[in-house]
Formats: C-alpha cells, structure tokens, sequence
C-alpha cells in the first residue's frame, strides 16, 4: 500500500507534489497547535532564539575572519615584498637620490595601491631606526612606537583595539641590530559594523588572547533573567566572540502564541489550501522556465542568456547555470582561438608575403644568365640560395625532418662562408637515427644567424668555429649550436630570449616551440664573456 502510494506521489508534477505536501504539513501543525502547551512553546522559542544565536555568532564570526583576513593578507602583501623590504634594509649612507628614487618608485606606490583597494584603512605608519627617519611622514621613530600603552615586541604580527582605534602591528623583515615595524590603522566602526546589527535579545562581546575586554568599549550591563552564553574563537587573530542570549524574549512570544493559537487555527484553515497553491504555481511557474531554457541550451542553443535578479535558491540555481554556459562559452572561444593561433603563427604570416614560383623562376633566370657567363662563383651562391629557400618554405607545411632542417642550415652557412671569406669553421655532430625524426620547420637557422651576427662581430686572433650538435638526452630531442664567439653577459644572456630581434630572432623560435609542444620545451641559453654561447633547443621526442 505504502509502495502505491509512493509511486503515485512520483508520478506526479511538480507544482503537485509541492502543493499535496505542503498543504499536508500545513494542516498537521495547525491541527495540533491547540494541544501544545505554554511551556512547550516556551522551549520552542528558546531553541529557535538559541539556533538564531548560534547562527548569528557563525556568520559575525565568519564576517570578523574574512575582514581580519583581509588585512592579514594585505599586511602579508606589503611585507612579503621584496623590493619594499629591500628599502628598509638597505644602507643608504647619506644617498638621499638613491632613498628618494626607492621611496618613489617602490614605496609611495605600494601604499597609494593598499589605500586604493581598501578606504577603511585610515592610515599606514612604519616604525624603525636609522638612515629613513624623516623621509616619509608616516616614517617615525622606533622609540615613538615603543611608547605607546598597547606596544608589546613580543609578537611578530598582533591586532589591538584601543581608544576606539584599531591598530594591525606587523614586524617587518629586519636584520639582527634593529627592528622594523608596520601599523596599520582601521576605521573602529568598519571592523565592527557587523555587530551593531545583532537582536535586541542579544548583546555581544569580543575579547583578545589576553581575557581582555576589546568590544565595547565598557563592559555591558547584565540583565536579569535567564540567559545563555555562546563563544567562539576567530581564526585569523587572537579574539574571542561571545554571545550572552536573553531569554525574556522567548517567554513573552510563548505567551503571545498561547493567546493567538485559537484565532490561527480557524483562520489558517480557511486561508492555507489558496495560500500553498499560489506559492506552489509561484515555484513551479520559475521552474519551468528554467527548464525550458535548459532544453534550448541541451539543443546546442549555447547563445541563450540564463539569468535570474532573485536572490532565493531557485535565482541561485539560475545564476549558477548561467554562470557555467558562460564559462563554457569562453572555454571554447579560448580552445578555437588557440586553434587558431597555432595554425596562424608568426611564421606564416612572414612567409605568406613571399611568393614562392616568382622567387623560384628570379633565382633559376640568375642561375642560367650566371652559367652563361660563365660566372661559377654566382652560379653557386644563386643556387645555394634557391636551395635555402626551397627548404625554408618547405612547400607550406609546419613539420620537416632534422635532415631536411639541416639541409636548409647547410645552405645558409654556405652562403655565409661566401660572404665573410671563410672567416669560420663549421662541424656537424649530429646522430643519424634522428635524421627522420619531424620538428616544426625553420629553428636552427635564426640561431645560427644570431651566433654568425654578433657571436663573431668582433675580429680576434682564435678562428672562430660553429658546432651544430643533434643528440637524444633523457628521451628528449636536443639541437646544440656551439660558438667561440665574444659570448654575453648574465644581463644580456636573460634579456635575449624575451627582445625582439631582426627576422624570427631567438625570441620568436622560443614562443614557436612553446606554442607547438609546450611551456616544458623550448630554448636555454648558456654563454660567458670572451668565450662562447650554447643555445639548447628541447623538443619532446616522437621516433
């Protein structure tokens, strides 16, 4: 009977079931409200004022912790800097230029952006000894600091409420013969705003790790009568919130309901069945809208807007789908433009200016009036180039082998070897079972070009020499271009692989390599001065 019943109940819509149930709950309570008792609605209104209470300290509490936790966090921010950090422990010896240039390049700005993100912070004062005393107005004295009542040095980081201000000390990174100091001033009534809106039924209190009494500013007067006490421990500081719940409330609303139950019984009655079946159309009525939206997005309809201005669970529902579609959306604008941008990279647009037949038919003409000339010299170099060319382009595609890339780097370096006279010498290290393993086209050529450029600009007494290796090291592919050239500092070693340079240049090889394969691969740089460069370019290896 019961599992008839159950089926049935199933069967049924929605905006039904929310009806037969509510209506069904409705009636039970009402029919047994003229039984229930003074005292039973006594411990009624207790446990709801008692739960009421308990859930008011869980959200002040929560409410306190995220503001605290704010602060933490932007205290943390100003700290954790390490250029603004750098400013307190440098020795300035007098450089007053060199002050003025840190405080404002580095900490007026941090400031302005602290105070920008937050106007409750009122104001930011550091506390120290030595060379910044009287740059700053808010740069004071240690022994100021110290002489305040609340000071205590003990703590590293420590919240104090005094004199209707609210004070966050922040030690700051110091070294062993001083101590640097942060405080924070924020607005009193913005920390403890959330208080102020609790039940007149209930007062509150917050004391520090210390017992001692921080909010309000003097103790509250106890009122007679029963009462209950509640606590809680914030996470984020040293404070403890406590509730003290009257129970004068919930005696005076037990009598006011013992005296109106008769009056709701015949009155609820008459009015609950119209009442539960407006509200049950009201739900349902949103529901099916949403649903109706959902089976357009479920039809590849992803361009439709989902979204709800209320802000009960049903707006929520709405809002979340909402939100997720638009996610969903982005996702697949960010994969499509990805696509995209992997298709479309900076290589093809250079070579799509070139037309290859008219390049190939100019170099052949050269080639023949060259023979006929008898010019072997240009003869050579003009087909040299046509083949550079010709491995360059690589017909349009993306993938050549490590031989086919080589070919093309063997014909450039001897076109350079004809330009400069056979100023260096080239060597191949390169392992033949990798030669038909595919790469991405067009890599070796900007580095050697870069190594030739400025690796050997400076003429010297050692003959200069390029080392072009091909190796397999930890199942990853290696290409190694070696020079003995001038090298480069550590400052020009990091800045070359982020700068623009002429053609696809180092920079762009690297961005290539990172965009076909990953942020794992790519190109590293060593060099030192006088001496040399190695540009190691990984690639992930696929036999």
């Amino acid at each position: 009977m019961i599992r008839v019943f159950k089926d049935k109940f199933n069967d049924l819509k929605f905006r039904d079931k929310l009806l037969l149930s509510h209506l069904i709950i409705a009636l039970i309570p009402i029919l047994l409200l003229g039984l229930l008792s003074f005292f039973q609605s006594y411990l009624t209104q207790m446990n709801e004022m008692n739960s009421e209470a308990r859930s008011s300290l869980n959200q002040t509490s929560n409410i306190l912790d995220y503001k605290i936790n704010r602060y933490n966090m932007l205290s943390e921010f100003i700290v954790l800097n390490r250029e603004f950090s750098r400013v307190f422990l440098k020795n300035y010896q007098n450089n007053y230029f060199n002050m003025y240039l840190d405080f404002r390049d580095v900490v007026d700005p941090l400031i302005s952006q602290i105070k920008f993100m937050d106007a409750d912070i009122e104001e930011i004062n550091f506390y120290t000894s030595g060379d910044l005393l009287g740059v700053r107005e808010n740069i004071r004295p240690l022994s100021e600091l110290k002489s305040k009542p609340w000071f205590d040095e003990g703590y590293s980081k420590r919240w104090i409420v005094y004199d209707r201000q609210v004070f966050l000390q922040q030690q700051l990174i110091g070294n062993q013969k001083k101590s640097n100091f942060m405080v924070i001033t924020i607005n009193y009534d913005s920390i403890f705003s959330s208080i102020g809106r609790l039940s007149d039924h209930i007062s509150a209190t917050i004391k520090n790790g210390k017992n001692e009494l921080i909010y309000p500013e003097m103790p509250l007067v106890v009122k007679s009568g029963k009462q209950t006490g509640l606590k809680q421990a914030l996470e984020n500081n040293d404070w403890t919130l406590e509730y003290t719940v009257s129970h004068t409330n919930a005696y005076k609303n037990a009598l006011t309901i013992f005296k109106i139950t008769f009056v709701v019984i015949l009155v609820s009655l008459l009015i609950t069945f119209c009442l539960i079946y407006i509200f049950s159309s009201s739900f349902t009525r949103r529901i099916v809208h949403l649903k109706n939206k959902v089976d357009k997005v479920e039809q590849n309809n992803l361009g439709i807007i989902i979204q709800s201005h209320s802000k009960d669970e049903f707006g929520e529902l709405a809002n979340g789908i909402g939100r997720m579609l638009r996610r969903i959306n982005s996702l697949i604008n960010q994969v499509y433009e990805a696509e995209i941008a992997k298709k479309e990279s900076e290589y093809n647009r250079l070579i799509a200016q070139i037309n290859p037949h008219f390049l190939y038919n100019t170099l052949s003409f050269m080639n023949w009036r060259a023979l006929k000339k008898q010019d072997i010299e240009t003869s050579y170099m003009v087909g040299t180039l046509a083949k550079f060319y010709r491995t360059a382009l690589n017909k349009g595609k993306n993938q050549v082998t490590i031989k086919d890339e080589l070919e093309n780097i063997r014909a450039y370096l001897d076109l350079q070897l004809i330009l400069h006279d056979g100023s260096f010498e080239v060597e191949y290290r390169v392992d033949p079972q990798l030669e038909n393993v595919r790469i991405i086209h067009f890599i070796l050529q900007p580095i050697v070009e870069n190594a030739i450029k400025h690796g050997f600009a400076e003429a010297g007494e050692k003959e200069h020499q390029l080392i072009i290796f091909v190796y397999l090291e930890r199942g990853e592919l290696k290409m190694r271009v070696d020079d003995n050239g001038v090298g480069m500092s550590p400052a020009q070693l990091q800045k070359l692989p982020t700068e623009e340079s002429s053609g696809y240049g180092v920079r762009n090889v690297n961005e290539r390599i990172k965009l076909y394969y990953g942020k794992a691969y790519g190109l590293e740089l060593i060099s030192t001065l006088q001496e040399g460069t190695s540009v190691i370019i990984t690639l992930p290896y696929h036999p």
